[in-house]
Formats: C-alpha cells, sequence, structure tokens
C-alpha cells in the first residue's frame, strides 16, 4: 500500500521492527540483554586493561626526557631528533647569539634594527610609493627612485583609474599631481616609465587635421549615382513629393514623409528598431524570435492556450534539428517530468522520469493527495518521509 514512510537519517528517531544489516554497524549503544549482538568492538577505556604492561621502560622515561629540556637543552645545541623545546627555550637559545640560516633564501615580513649589519640586500627596481588623499586639488608625492623618470598611476576612491588635471615631476624625488576639482583616491607611483598628463590643451596639439569648419562647406557626395553638389539641400527633398511617390528607386540614406510610407499585404519590411505602443497578434503556423537575449515582462507565462489537445506541454532544450530534453507536464499523471529526446512540433510526450515535489508542513503546505505520488518527500517538524 502506498503510504508516506520515514526515511532515518542522523539524528532521527527509527522506529524499525527488524534491521537486517550486511555490513558493519557502529553505534554508541545498544539497549537489551545484546544476547543476539555479533562483531562488537570494545572501546579503548574496556580494553586498556589488554594492553596495560605491554611498554617498554622507555614509556616511563618519556616525561623525564621532555622536562631535561628545561636543563640540557637551553642553548639549542645537541637537542636530539624530533623534540621541539618551547619558544621561552628559542628565544633564551637566540639571544644575543651568532645565527648562521645558511645560504638559503630568507623571506619575513619585517626586520628590527637599524640595519646597519645586514649584506647583500636586492632591492626590486619595480618598487612602488602609495599615497592616499582626500578631498585635495594638489598632492605631492615624495619617492627615493632619484630621477624624473617615473610612472604616476591614479585611482578615486572608487578604485577607478581617472586622469588628474596634470602630473608634475617637481624634482628628481617629487611628483605632483594636479585636479580640477577636489578629489579623493590613491596615487601609485613606480620607478621608470612616462609622465601622463589628462588635459593637454588643444591649442598645443601638432599637425592638427583640417576639420569642417563652416556649414557652408558641407555638401552631399554621390548618393547612389547622384552627382554631387554643394546648393540648397532642400531642393533634393522637395523632389521627393513628386519624383518618388510610389517609393520606388530611393537612393539610399533618403528617407520619405510619412505619408508616401505605404505598405502592401504582400510587403516584409525591414527596421532596425521597432516600438509598438498596442497589441501585437501574429497569425500563422510557425513565430521564429532570432535575438541574443529575449526579455518578458509578464510574470506568468501561458503555454498550451490555443492547442486542440491541452493535456500536455513543457519546455524543450534544442539540441540539434529542433529536438532535446525536455521539462513538461503531463496530466494523465498530474506530474512534471522530463524526457530525453522530444521534438519541437510534437503534439504529445511521455516522461521517462518524474520531478518529486516537497511538501514542507512547517512551510504552510498541505498534504493534499495532488503530491501523494511515488517519490515525493514530506518534511514534517525535523521528519523526513518519502511517498511509495
Amino acid at each position: 500500500m502506498a503510504t508516506w514512510k520515514k526515511i532515518i537519517v542522523s539524528g532521527s528517531q527509527a522506529e524499525l521492527s527488524t534491521l537486517t544489516v550486511d555490513n558493519t554497524l557502529t553505534a554508541n549503544s545498544f539497549s537489551g540483554d545484546g544476547a543476539s549482538i555479533t562483531g562488537v568492538v570494545h572501546n579503548a577505556g574496556e580494553i586498556a586493561s589488554q594492553i596495560s604492561g605491554s611498554f617498554t621502560s622507555l614509556s616511563g622515561s618519556i616525561a623525564t626526557r621532555f622536562d631535561g629540556l628545561t636543563s640540557d637543552y637551553t642553548e639549542l645545541t645537541n637537542i636530539p631528533s624530533n623534540i621541539v623545546s618551547s619558544s621561552a627555550q628559542i628565544t633564551s637559545g637566540l639571544e644575543n647569539q651568532e645565527v648562521n640560516l645558511g645560504t638559503a633564501a630568507i623571506t619575513a615580513s619585517f626586520f628590527k634594527g637599524d640595519g646597519s649589519q645586514l649584506t647583500n640586500i636586492d632591492v626590486a627596481q619595480s618598487a612602488t610609493v602609495i599615497d592616499t588623499f582626500t578631498n585635495q586639488t594638489n598632492v605631492a608625492i615624495s619617492h627615493n627612485f632619484g630621477s624624473k623618470n617615473v610612472l604616476a598611476t591614479v585611482y578615486n576612491s572608487d578604485d577607478q583609474q581617472i586622469f588628474p588635471a596634470s602630473i608634475t615631476t617637481t624634482d628628481i624625488n617629487t611628483v605632483t599631481v594636479t585636479f580640477d576639482v577636489a578629489t579623493s583616491g590613491r596615487v601609485i607611483v613606480g620607478k621608470g616609465g612616462h609622465v601622463v598628463s589628462g588635459s593637454i590643451p588643444f591649442d598645443n596639439l601638432l599637425n592638427v587635421p583640417t576639420l569642417v569648419s563652416s556649414s557652408n562647406q558641407v555638401s552631399l557626395a554621390s548618393v547612389d549615382g547622384f552627382t554631387a553638389y554643394s546648393s540648397s539641400v532642400s531642393t533634393r527633398f522637395d523632389a521627393l513629393s513628386t519624383d518618388y511617390n510610389d517609393l520606388q528607386n530611393i537612393p539610399n540614406g533618403i528617407v520619405s514623409s510619412s505619408v508616401q510610407l505605404g505598405l502592401s499585404n504582400a510587403d516584409s519590411p525591414q527596421f532596425t528598431n521597432l516600438i509598438l505602443t498596442g497589441d501585437l497578434t501574429v497569425q500563422g503556423t510557425t513565430t521564429s524570435i532570432e535575438t541574443t537575449n529575449l526579455l518578458v515582462e509578464d510574470k506568468f507565462v501561458l503555454l498550451n492556450s490555443g492547442s486542440a489537445n491541452p493535456d500536455v506541454g513543457g519546455i524543450i532544450i534544442d539540441e540539434g534539428s529542433g529536438a532535446g530534453h525536455a521539462f513538461i507536464f503531463n496530466n494523465s499523471s498530474g506530474r512534471f517530468g522530463f524526457t530525453g529526446s522530444l521534438a519541437h512540433d510534437a503534439t504529445t510526450a511521455t516522461p521517462n522520469a518524474f520531478a518529486a515535489a516537497v511538501v514542507d508542513i512547517a512551510a504552510g503546505h498541505a498534504d493534499i493527495s495532488e503530491y501523494q505520488k511515488n517519490g515525493n518527500i514530506k518534511v514534517d517538524s525535523g521528519t523526513i518521509y518519502i511517498y511509495s
């Protein structure tokens, strides 16, 4: 008989009459006389008596070996292998001592002291100086590159790279950044590169190309075979009222008036962009939408609205030739399901597998027959059931 059956998971209370286990069963405790329980592994406390006394005399001397660190190994010499001294003993051993750490590279977050005894120090040539500023129109950044050949990059408070009014190498160790208005952000100055300014006056540009200087010099070149002319443009457009009334042979780039844009039922116009303020009704067998993104404002999309056999419907993922996996609703079983291959022009479909529904009583769901179907799950007060 199909009904809700409880699923036993960690933290739930089992309600079983007979339990058969083919493999190892592990539990913290069992109740009952345990007459039929076999293969039980005892805990460490129960088997401690079985291993007591089996250690050699070394076990009694372990504490002595570690106690000896306080006196025998305070100088960090002759410490036996695998014995780690305490941090206090390490500090004592290193204090006022010359330590040789070998020839390998040493990396540290920082060194303390004046550095007078440090040798073989290499400083990367790509070192940078970063200076933050708040509501400034003038920011001077000091560095120790000893050169005006630097690269300065400016970011605003939103971490967007910006171009200030000017960036000036004031001297060999100073870069000054100027803004048109008070600005907040940070400046990164690196050795090597070029100084970039964001506000070069137009008058300082060399070899400025000749631009169109006045509307009187505008002329229309040949348009689909029409010769160039520089006289009245309106004369050409006025000609539309007599020469192009039938919308034939109008040159590219010439738009006729709305009165002359007449369309017949046999026409197939193309528009770059089209906005309709009223309803659109498309009649035909197939509607194709060739677009990268389809945006639908409606919250609910109605499928199967005009089908003569409204007992099944769904969505198909095209995997080639207009067919593919589908998510469908089957009215005869009253369930959603999946099918591995379905053609786009199919009129019916049978699921290969059903989608499982979850009835969450705590969320206000009702345990009704609609969802009392094989494989569905119900959660009630932390207890999980499966319908079968």
